[in-house]
């Protein structure tokens, strides 16, 4: 499938087939691409819990406020930022040439250690570039997704057993569609979200005479 094509075709789904399961190797074969997301210093601040169980389904479900779509979906994706991840550095450049890691470890201890604020939104931002990639991969294998931010992250940490140095970013709940998609719901035109050079620019339509490098009239 080609990119465009899978970008279309992504919706945010919440009607699911119970009955439809999904496989450990499907799912293998789906975070394989997962995996290749990318991180600050590449040091991939995530964690998924990939929930399949009928039971543990029905307790998210009332952790999700009820929302049926946190059990009747193949599988419930709790998509994790890793907080500590900066301690993995060493494990990670470990095959880098010694100069590279010289460099790099020094850097990313004093990028990250005893700064609370920065150790959270880094591991928000990479967990949630994975979380978009994971939602194309299924969409490309013809899976539906849906991200879902509605739940109690206490109660969800609790009962997927969650450390302390991982927090709950949003659940990505993936299985076969059920209902057919609402219409694509409203998306401000592009020129009024993408800004050329500066905020008080012109707004992007295409329009640009590339000739003489000025905006048309």
């Amino acid at each position: 499938m080609e990119f465009s094509e899978i970008v279309q075709r992504r919706y945010s789904v919440k009607s699911y087939d119970p009955e439809k399961t999904i496989s450990d190797a499907e799912l293998k074969e789906l975070f394989d691409e997962v995996v290749l997301s990318p991180s600050s210093f590449n040091l991939q601040h995530w964690t998924f819990v990939a929930v399949r169980d009928s039971a543990l389904k029905k307790q998210l479900k009332e952790a999700a406020w009820g929302q049926s779509q946190m059990e009747d979906c193949s599988v419930a994706i709790l998509v994790c930022g890793k907080l500590d991840a900066y301690r993995d550095a060493p494990k990670i450049y470990k095959e880098a040439p010694e100069g590279i890691q010289e460099k790099m470890l020094p850097m990313i201890q004093n990028f990250y250690e005893g700064k609370p604020q920065a150790q959270r939104d880094e591991a928000i931002r990479s967990a949630s570039l994975a979380a978009m990639t994971l939602m194309y991969g299924a969409t490309n294998r013809g899976w539906a997704t849906g991200p879902m931010i509605g739940f109690d992250p206490e109660a969800v940490a609790t009962i997927l057993k969650l450390t302390s140095n991982l927090i709950p970013v949003m659940f990505i709940v993936l299985g076969h569609q059920k209902d057919a998609p609402r219409p694509r719901s409203y998306r401000h035109p592009v020129e009024d979200v993408v800004r050329l050079n500066t905020l008080d620019g012109p707004g992007l339509n295409g329009a640009r005479n590339l000739l003489s490098g000025h905006q048309s009239p």
